[in-house]
């Protein structure tokens, strides 16, 4: 009788170990999954703050400044947004960028 209980004793004693086990780990991926979300959203307002920086940069005026230093002549792309134009063989002839 006295080997039941003992054996009684440390199965439970290995089930309630076996239980915070598997609460410490279920804590500790919580705190992971935590920790990746808060380095997703710093990474998130690191890219807004170069796509302003990037926007401000890129204003028509602040492009022909930079355009200019290059001391290069360049031509601008012919019927880039216009799509019917694609099979003109005009469209299609190569464009000098500058130099």
């Amino acid at each position: 009788m006295f080997a039941k209980i003992v054996a009684l004793v440390i199965g439970i004693g290995v089930l309630a170990c076996g239980v915070l086990v598997q609460r410490q780990q279920r804590y500790e991926l919580a705190r992971d999954i935590s920790r990746a979300h808060w380095r997703m959203l710093e990474q998130e307002r690191t890219l807004w703050t170069l796509r302003a920086e990037i926007a401000r940069r890129t204003r028509p005026e602040e492009v022909r400044a930079a355009v200019d230093r290059l001391d290069r002549r360049w031509r601008a792309i012919p019927y880039r947004l216009e799509e019917g134009r694609s099979s003109d063989a005009e469209a299609l002839a190569p464009v000098e960028l500058g130099g």
